[in-house]
């Protein structure tokens, strides 16, 4: 079983565990009693995800550095800058078992698998920074960044989020060329409906929803409409589907695996076999007790197997995700 994963937020629950100004992470882990000096190392924690437990696995986790809509733009840069510098000094000192993977970078994914070690993507989700101005988008290009979401679930001045009607901005407009010329890849997950459509008009690349599941299974607006899954596909983007409890059923009920094959299913019936992939949100959200640590995937990738073969399988699991960042 080979993995490439879409969407985690392990860096800020381990570089923000204790951060006075933002400590929803420390909440977090207060309430599920892990203590601090679990949380610290990216090898090595109590998280969902953690270097050991993906080296078993030819592994690209895209890594993101979350940004919530509560700060403010100068606010915001900073707990980039912090989290950045983090993942730069995690990947410095596991250099043995991972390596960041950018466009301006000597190493592509096929050479670090190639060498035993993981492959991590660095993306960013929120980028409310840019109300400040776009010129930070070169700076994100510098650190490697290859996708980002221009909010997350509020509106900033780049666009509106999943709780809103918004669409995108002028200046949001603006930072969506910017981004692609650096071939930074856009991501849907987290905008409104409007902001969607705003996007489907002017983005000239292939974007992404890197974790958000089917609206038609399960009624939340964080999950995808027919019509959009199908707009992404078009484009020859990419669709990874979230383990969020709230995404995949309604209700209070734990999800069970096919609860999470029926997201699939209604995918490959829309002719998504070649866009589909995995945006598991570890450490980012409450996903099923069989799923609770990257270590578990196995639980997963057997019933996919069981209902739709090895060949749909290993194309969500890594293949789709594979393909679309080689040529990104």
């Amino acid at each position: 079983m080979r993995v490439f994963d879409l969407h985690c937020d392990t860096l800020d629950r381990l570089c923000l565990n204790d951060y006075a100004v933002y400590p929803d992470f420390a909440l977090q882990n207060k309430k599920e009693g892990i203590p601090r000096n679990r949380l610290t190392s990216l090898r090595d924690n109590d998280a969902h995800v953690s270097l050991e437990r993906m080296e078993a696995k030819a592994w690209c986790q895209c890594f993101a550095i979350f940004i919530p809509d509560s700060l403010p733009p100068a606010a915001s840069w900073r707990i980039f800058k912090q989290v950045h510098a983090y993942f730069s000094e995690q990947m410095q000192a596991h250099a043995d078992v991972v390596e960041q993977v950018s466009s301006s970078r000597s190493h592509g994914i096929d050479e670090v698998l190639a060498t035993g070690k993981c492959a991590a993507l660095l993306t960013v989700e929120g980028a409310s920074f840019l109300e400040d101005s776009c010129e930070r988008i070169d700076e994100l290009a510098q650190a490697g960044v290859r996708m980002v979401t221009l909010t997350w679930n509020a509106q900033n001045a780049l666009a509106g989020g999943s709780n809103t009607h918004a669409g995108i901005s002028a200046l949001g407009r603006a930072a969506i060329s910017a981004f692609e010329q650096h071939h930074i890849t856009i991501d849907a997950s987290h905008i409104s409906d409007e902001s969607f459509q705003d996007l489907l008009t002017c983005a000239k690349r292939p974007f992404v929803a890197s974790h958000s599941n089917a609206r038609s299974i399960c009624a939340h607006p964080r999950n995808l409409t027919d019509y959009q899954f199908q707009a992404i596909a078009e484009r020859g983007g990419l669709v990874g589907l979230n383990f969020c409890n709230g995404f995949l059923v309604e209700g209070t009920r734990e999800p069970t695996p096919s609860d999470l094959l029926r997201h699939i299913e209604h995918w490959l019936e829309l002719g998504g076999q070649d866009i589909i992939a995995l945006g598991s949100d570890y450490d980012g959200t409450d996903v099923p007790s069989w799923l609770n640590g990257c270590e578990q995937l196995q639980n997963l990738y057997e019933p996919t197997v069981a209902r739709f073969g090895n060949g749909i399988a290993d194309k969500l699991f890594f293949e789709n995700a594979y393909a679309f960042f080689q040529n990104s």
